[in-house]
């Protein structure tokens, strides 16, 4: 196995992460019937009702909602942001599905095998972040447009060269890949990452442009 040390400018990054509190705050909502309620009150009460049955008190719910909002993936400290091995992963695979045959550093198949990758530290904290604020339109999962009012969306972001909104300081990303040598050639991996940078990104939003980077270094 060969051990290839990256560092990236990472220009724009949205976590936007799916919490296991998130699950519970969304089976809590429809479960208790706050949505079905037409007051203010009435949902207060469906929602502490539902609470009582399962003995959580109302501060137990504001601190589910806390965990269920954060916005990014942090180290031990809980501040600095990191980019997870499965964001970095699910990058490779993706690269390596995309690409043309002369990009691939691999097969798609045997990604998760011949490319074993680490989370990407930044030098960039939560209180870094700036939001991103737009609104689009409410769609099914068909793809049939529900409303004729747009639905209001907020992600925080991180990044000197984002696609809209105000840049953050600039992000600098350091991680590793391990590579079967065998397999991978070390030369091919990096103009696949230079590749992916533009053309595959990383993280939230990568359709509209966000999660691009550049590879500034890439020593084994």
């Amino acid at each position: 196995m060969i051990t290839c040390d990256l560092k990236i400018d990472l220009q724009s990054y949205i976590a936007h992460p799916y919490w296991p509190e998130r699950e519970m705050v969304i089976n809590i909502t429809k479960e208790s019937g706050m949505q079905r309620a037409r007051s203010d009150a009435n949902r207060r009460k469906a929602l502490e009702e539902y609470l009582r049955s399962k003995e959580m008190t109302l501060a137990d719910w504001d601190a589910l909602n806390v965990l269920a909002d954060r916005p990014f993936y942090t180290n031990g400290d809980e501040s600095t942001i990191v980019v997870p091995k499965r964001h970095v992963i699910s990058m490779l695979v993706s690269t390596c599905t995309m690409a043309r045959a002369a990009f691939r550093p691999c097969p798609p198949d045997v990604a998760r095998i011949a490319l074993r990758a680490s989370e990407w530290k930044t030098n960039v904290s939560v209180e870094d972040a700036h939001a991103w604020e737009r609104f689009a339109v409410v769609s099914s999962g068909t793809g049939a447009k529900l409303s004729n009012q747009r639905g209001y969306r907020k992600n925080l972001f991180v990044g000197a060269e984002p696609p809209e909104g105000e840049p953050t300081i600039p992000v600098v990303a350091t991680g590793t890949i391990e590579i079967d040598d065998q397999m991978v050639k070390p030369d091919v991996l990096r103009n696949a990452l230079t590749w992916a940078g533009v053309f595959v990104g990383i993280g939230a939003s990568r359709k509209m442009g966000w999660g691009r980077w550049k590879v500034e270094e890439f020593s084994i």
